[in-house]
């Protein structure tokens, strides 16, 4: 996913098309064809959810971070979430500082995601600044309405089935919801299995508004790759 040129959506964010070609750079990036499905899944307007299954270093968050950033800045909706599990709950209190800074490592991902599409990651969470996309856990969302955003689950493999259930049920018909994970990896070191990443796969498969997408190259290489083909 190298950058080789600019491209519209570098400038002007208020263009929202409902589905790019291969040859068209996505904020200067060229996709693969998995890539380029992924995305025009997120831009459909008829698809209300999108799971990704794919596995490191493909660009999954990246990707949907642009696509979110696009889609807000173009009006289609308010804003977005950006959710992640803190893995397991009991092991915040073995870190220092309030529930912000405890959570705060969590969100390296997004703001990753953020720098590499140009923008400051510090103006994440700061109202003042005009902010589109909210840092959050699962953690506090119980009785919580997401409207008209674009909500982002990622490493949605460490979310619990109870806890992918807590968040998704707070959304509304208005929304876009990305579920991205990888069924090879899993950091709940208690019940593994218990996951909701995949039975929440496997139960809206067969729904028209919602597609399954896979990313299949690590972009960070042949280290990376090997790496990540040990099967724990």
């Amino acid at each position: 996913m190298a950058k080789k040129k600019k491209s519209i959506y570098d400038e002007d964010v208020t263009k929202i098309p409902t589905h790019i070609n291969e040859d068209e750079p996505f904020y200067g990036w060229h996709l693969d064809e998995y890539q380029l499905d992924y995305v025009n899944a997120m831009l459909n307007p008829e698809k209300q959810a999108v799971f990704c299954n794919a596995k490191a270093g493909t660009g999954k968050t990246t990707l949907a971070v642009a696509t979110a950033n696009l889609l807000v800045k173009g009006g289609r909706f308010n804003k977005a979430i950006y959710c992640v599990s803190p893995t397991q709950e009991e092991r915040l209190g073995y870190l220092p500082g309030d529930v912000t800074e405890k959570t705060e490592i969590y969100f390296q991902p997004l703001y990753q995601a953020l720098e590499s599409i140009g923008q400051n990651p510090l103006l994440v969470n700061d109202p003042k600044m005009g902010f589109w996309i909210e840092a959050t856990t699962h953690l506090y969302m119980r009785g919580m309405n997401i409207e008209k955003s674009v909500l982002i689950l990622d490493e949605c493999q460490n979310f619990f089935l109870d806890d992918c259930k807590k968040v998704l049920t707070r959304v509304h018909d208005d929304c876009l919801v990305v579920v991205i994970g990888h069924t090879g990896q899993n950091d709940l070191y208690k019940n593994k299995d218990h996951s909701g990443f995949a039975p929440y796969m496997e139960h809206f498969k067969n729904e028209p508004y919602v597609q399954i997408c896979e990313l299949k190259k690590n972009y960070r290489g042949r280290f990376s790759q090997k790496a990540d083909e040990l099967e724990i």
